[in-house]
């Protein structure tokens, strides 16, 4: 058996769902600049795997800027108070992209994109990774209806778009890639298993602490 067709572009967003899921679960560190590194990090093997696919200049940008509008909004919800304003002085966004409103652009760059005729379907699988792993921008404080209206929309436009059984994979055994099913979900299926296994991981973490508990609360009586 074999994979048809070459991987989706949303499936190089992986490994920043993976990296968003660790921080949204508590992964985080005190040392800021270490996290900014391992983020920069991601930007470049994003930058680099789009210039290796030969992706149009104006999609990747896209993609590399809802990626650190993506990290920057994850790692200021989930760093320390204290700790923010280090990483709000110098943003990915800016970093990259010289803008600080990606909270607003990346709506206005997803609404044009689903204009197009005909609309680049890979780049809005990335987009609804994007919002599927939680990206809030301008609707962080309010807004939520509007931003579920958005979902639904490219939910909607997406399964118009993509022929009859395209989320449908079969794994060649013979590869040595043992992740590439994971890679060739749909944008929404991989964003909840990433959440669904940080939940598991956060539950586990959990029942281990109850369980050094159930342990120690004997050794003191």
């Amino acid at each position: 058996m074999t994979i048809n067709g070459p991987l989706p572009l949303s499936a190089l967003l992986r490994n920043t769902a993976l990296e968003v899921s660790h921080l949204a679960q508590g992964a985080t560190t005190d040392d800021v600049e270490d996290l900014h590194a391992l983020c920069e990090k991601l930007t470049e093997d994003l930058a680099s795997a789009l210039q290796v696919r030969e992706v149009a200049v104006d999609v990747a940008r896209d993609v590399l800027y809802m990626q650190c509008a993506l990290l920057d909004e994850t790692v200021l919800a989930c760093l320390p108070t204290q700790s923010r304003p280090l990483w709000e002085a110098t943003p990915l966004q800016v970093e990259r992209y010289g803008e600080h409103n990606a909270g607003e652009q990346v709506y206005s760059r997803l609404a044009t994109r689903m204009r197009e005729a005909p609309p680049n379907v890979g780049l809005l699988e990335c987009y609804a990774t994007v919002l599927g792993l939680g990206f809030q921008g301008k609707f962080a404080r309010e807004g939520a209806p509007q931003r579920a209206a958005i979902i639904r929309s490219l939910d909607e436009r997406l399964a118009k778009l993509s022929p009859s059984g395209a989320s449908e994979f079969v794994v060649d055994a013979t590869r040595t890639h043992r992740l590439d099913w994971f890679y060739r979900l749909s944008p929404w299926a991989i964003a909840g298993l990433v959440c669904a296994a940080g939940a598991v991981v956060f539950m586990l973490i959990g029942q281990g602490l109850d369980l050094q508990a159930s342990h120690l609360l004997p050794a003191k009586a």
